[in-house]
Formats: structure tokens, sequence, C-alpha cells
């Protein structure tokens, strides 16, 4: 498959009175035409910060994107001015946010925001817009659409702003959608019919999906390749049955080692030690040693390359030789040379 999105060493700095902040710290992956890669990590790894860099929607004058590429069909998004930047969004690249209450705006009625991205991207006349709106809404599930464009965003319930927010981002068919937590504080029932929705919507219009999420269940449903996040960095890059079968990494294992299982007792649940550290103040070496269950000396002493694997499995990781010829356990209470 062609690569459509193509982030090569990413760096995104926000200037804080603390000092300043490395949210994404040269981070590099990519995503092909048609597939879902998904991006996993803790909360306060860069993976939020990573898609707005992609949009070009962080904050300044505090947050910048210092450097890097971001080729998408082979233009650097970096490179565009701020108008060109402007058609690409919506139009080329949609995005879902994470909480769709905060990103709806409250005073507009759903069918204007709905009809603006259509008039503006793709030049409809307001009828146009409306009809499309109508068949979009629908599209997404939403029933006896004409009535619900002329609602307001409180007017639905949280499972049905996130398929709006999903209709607006599929409005002009883009090639790529950037969900960033899609199915966050929505009930487990509403969950599974909002990834089901994406799902069936890829298959159909044959968009690309970057999936931006904390749960792994949701990654072994719906995603093709993972790229795994901590601390600002992509430290396992790989399809998804080797993160799940054969990570080469202790941070990944630390993830799976986490989830619970059905029949296990409630005191084996593991957690992973300590917290993600500061971004303004990163551990030398490697920045997960402090966690890491199997640390040597040189972790705490330089920072790890990326090293590969049967040719696109990739880990940041000192000992992956190691864990990858069975020599070593990734995590858990188990981790030893066996």
């Amino acid at each position: 498959m062609d690569v459509l999105l193509d982030v090569r060493d990413l760096q995104t700095q926000f200037t804080t009175s603390g000092g300043v902040v490395r949210a994404v710290d040269g981070v590099s992956w990519d995503v092909r035409a048609g597939e879902t890669v998904a991006l996993v990590g803790e909360s306060g790894c860069g993976k939020s910060v990573s898609a707005l860099s992609v949009m070009r929607l962080v904050a300044a004058p505090a947050g910048r994107i210092v450097g890097g590429r971001i080729l998408f069909k082979g233009r650097d998004l970096l490179a565009l001015r701020d108008d060109e930047m402007r058609k690409m969004r919506g139009r080329e690249i949609g995005m879902i946010f994470q909480e769709p209450m905060t990103s709806l705006n409250p005073v507009l009625t759903i069918g204007r925001q709905l009809t603006e991205t259509l008039e503006i991207h793709l030049g409809m006349s307001p009828a146009q817009a409306r009809a499309r709106a109508g068949e979009i809404l629908g599209l997404v599930g939403i029933s006896d659409p004409e009535r619900r464009l002329r609602q307001y965003p409180h007017q639905f319930s949280g499972g049905m702003r996130q398929r709006i927010m999903i209709a607006m981002a599929l409005s002009c068919n883009p090639a790529l959608i950037l969900a960033d937590e899609p199915t966050t504080a929505l009930d487990v029932t509403i969950q599974a019919q909002i990834l089901e929705l994406l799902n069936r919507l890829q298959g159909e219009l044959g968009m690309a999906v970057l999936l931006i999420t904390h749960d792994l269940g949701v990654v072994a449903e719906t995603a093709d390749r993972v790229a795994v996040m901590y601390a600002g960095q992509v430290v396992e890059y790989c399809d998804v049955n080797s993160a799940f079968k054969r990570t080469l990494h202790p941070y990944t294992g630390g993830l799976l080692a986490s989830l619970p299982r059905l029949g296990a007792p409630r005191e084996t649940l593991r957690v992973i030690p300590g917290n993600v550290p500061n971004p303004s103040s990163f551990p030398t070496g490697c920045r997960f040693h402090p966690r890491c269950p199997v640390v040597e000396d040189r972790c705490r002493a330089k920072e790890p390359p990326i090293l590969t694997f049967d040719g696109d499995h990739a880990s940041r990781c000192w000992r992956a030789d190691e864990i990858a010829g069975g020599k070593l356990r990734p995590f858990g209470e188990e981790s030893s040379r066996v």
C-alpha cells in the first residue's frame, strides 16, 4: 500500500514558566492508504499533541513545531502557508476530537456546523450542503436528520454527539481521519457502536485512520499497526499481531500485563510502577528506565536507538535483542533471564 501520511522526526515543544516541555520529541511513524494505525500509551505520552501537530493546530505562541517533516501525499504540511493548510483541514484530513461537547459550537445548530464545512471546502450552495448534511447524518446512524439538523449540541446524548463529530469529519470524504480517543467517556455499548461505525465507514469509503487510544482492547479489534508512545517518543512500532504476541519493549509488555483477565483473581492485577516522567525534565538514558523491571546500567547512561527486527518491528530498547531471542521476558514479576 502507498504511504499516505509520513511523519519523520517530529518535534513539538511548549514554552512554560517551568521551562521547555518536549511533548513530542523525535517521533516517526506512517499511515498507509486504507489502513488503521493506533497510537497507544498512557496519558501524557504525546499522542494527542502528535495528531494536533499533523493538523497544525498546536496553540501558539506557547506551542510550536520545532523540527521534523509531516508528508501528506508527498506534500510537507509544515511548509504550507496558513491558507493552504486551512484548505487541507476537513477536505483532505478530518479529525474526530476527544470531547465532542467542547468541540461543537453550543450556539450554532448541528446543521449549520455541518453545512459550513461543505460550503467552504466543496463550494456547495446552502441547499446542496443541507441535503448532503442530512445524508451524512443518516450514514452515521442518526435518524430523522431533517429535524436533527435544526437542533443544538446540548439536545444530543454523548454517543450522538460523537456520531455528529464523525459526520463532520467524514463530510468532505477525506483520505485520512485522525480519531483522538473517539470513545472516551462513553459506556461500553455506545463505544462498541462507535467503533463498529468507524470500521464500516472505513471499509465503505476507503479512508485511512490514525486512532489515538489507551485502550488495548480497541487496538486489538480495529488496528492494522501499532505505534506505542512513551514520554514523547515512539518506543515500539509493529503490526498489531506482534504487539500482542511478541512485544519487544518492556513498556508495551507492562501495558499488556496490566490488562484485566477474565477469571483471574483480583489480587493478580498488575500495574506499571511509577508515573510518566515530566516532559520538562526527562530522565537520562532510556526514559522508561525508572519504571523498568529489566533495567541495567547502560539503560540509565545512554538513550537507546530504534532497533529493527524482522524488517518492520522496531523497538527503542537496549535489551530488545534479548527479548526477541527469548532470553528475557519483557515485563512482570517473573521478568528474568531464562
